[in-house]
């Protein structure tokens, strides 16, 4: 559609004339066609920058109906779709001041602030993408639907990993609860989530937490395995086997502790069948679960093509030297269950390892509390019978009267059961 400048002009004068009559008058049907009509004569004649200003304009007008407000953007957010980058970009300024602070605009305002961030995404241009992202508060939206608001959040935490800026990625992913999370129309922004957050812990080396995250991957693919199909930036693998493989080793990586041992023998329960395509690390979990001494060469696990040693992934080296020292530590424990004392070279003998790195091992485990020993350097003995102090001694006596006391309780109930039976 075609027309002169000053024709344009001259028809715009007149519907801004009857729109500040309506508004006035509080004609609220009125108001609303004839913003509806500006708004289109514009986009009919592709004058997108003097909608930009009159959207603005409009917006501050006194008395302007919310209504008149809502529809005016909601047309230019539809408009958006067909311009130029440039135009769009105009644009989405322009919508974005009229959205600014108004509890009634604030999802097309978050969505506006989504694709200015992906432009300069785009534009590589992260830290300003960054800068505009970290002021909008999507988890207070309450007009915003669950899953748009968690889709929002994923991509704050996604800049934040290309920013490399962990602090903030951390503070961010604490918006997001786990149990609102865990529901099946959700699993794939599940299984984002806790893919971001394998890399922020990944990155700060907690084996654990790590572990923890790739469980939950982990769940939903058991329960899905069409979920496998979920696209993750950072090329990160969702894939049944690695995850599994991947979960398995972050938790033998972790430093020893019942809920660690709980935790291998769930795995080997719950995907028995899975791991039987990863023999090598089922072998290994076994291994770590028994009672016997293992290889302290990684080399001889053959688990080094596992993702976790990749080069391209960061600190890969760190996790190397962290699996060889879980292997000496469960050595080392296996030790304190058969011997009272042991000589020194003969554990180094055993485990083929130095007498230097066997003392800084020992010493590493007292210091966790995961050993109780102490090592006498003239004689070239470690000894497992310590001395017990006071409250060692008291706190044993404890428990074993109340052992005792619970013993004599139940015995005394199975009594009582019977005369009541036979009586």
């Amino acid at each position: 559609m075609i027309i002169e400048e000053n024709e344009f002009d001259k028809q715009i004068e007149d519907l801004l004339n009857k729109e500040k009559t309506a508004r006035l008058a509080n004609n609220l049907v009125e108001t609303l066609k004839v913003t509806k009509q500006i708004a289109k004569l514009c986009f009919d004649t592709k004058q997108y920058s003097k909608f930009n200003e009159l959207i603005i304009s409009l917006s501050k007008k006194r008395g302007q109906p919310k209504k008149a407000q809502i529809e005016l953007v909601q047309m230019a957010m539809v408009e958006l779709k067909t311009l130029s980058i440039n135009q769009k970009l105009e644009m989405i300024d322009a919508i974005m001041k009229v959205c600014e602070k108004k509890i009634y605009l604030e999802v097309e305002y978050a969505r506006c602030v989504l694709m200015l961030t992906q432009y300069k995404e785009d534009d590589n241009q992260i830290a300003d993408a960054a800068k505009i992202l970290q002021e909008v508060q999507v988890e207070t939206y309450g007009s915003m639907d669950k899953r748009e608001k968690l889709e929002f959040i994923l991509y704050q935490m996604k800049i934040m990993i290309k920013k490399q800026d962990y602090v903030r990625l951390y503070i961010i992913s604490k918006k997001i609860e786990p149990k609102n999370i865990e529901d099946d129309n959700i699993a794939d922004l599940k299984i984002i989530y806790y893919s971001f957050l394998v890399m922020y812990y990944r990155h700060e080396n907690n084996y654990k937490e790590t572990a923890h995250a790739y469980s939950k991957i982990l769940e939903s693919l058991h329960k899905n395995k069409q979920l496998e199909s979920t696209k993750v930036d950072f090329n990160f693998r969702i894939d049944y086997n690695t995850i599994l493989e991947n979960y398995a080793m972050y938790t033998i990586l972790s430093t020893y502790s019942e809920e660690k041992q709980k935790q291998l023998q769930s795995l080997v329960s719950t995907y028995k069948y899975g791991l039987e395509a990863l023999p090598n690390l089922q072998q290994l979990i076994q291994a770590f679960l028994g009672s016997e001494l293992i290889s302290t060469s990684p080399q001889s696990h053959n688990i080094q093509v596992a993702e976790i040693f990749d080069e391209n992934i960061e600190n890969n080296q760190q996790r190397y030297v962290d699996f060889r020292r879980q292997l000496i530590h469960h050595n080392l424990r296996i030790f304190q269950i058969y011997y009272d004392s042991v000589y020194l070279n003969r554990i180094t003998e055993l485990i083929g390892i130095s007498t230097q790195e066997l003392e800084e091992e020992i010493c590493l485990m007292m210091d966790q509390k995961l050993l109780r020993c102490k090592i006498d350097r003239i004689q070239g003995i470690v000894d497992y019978q310590l001395k017990k102090n006071e409250n060692d001694v008291l706190q044993e006596w404890g428990e074993n009267v109340n052992k005792v006391l619970n013993l004599i309780d139940l015995t005394s109930n199975l009594i009582k059961r019977e005369e009541e039976l036979f009586l």
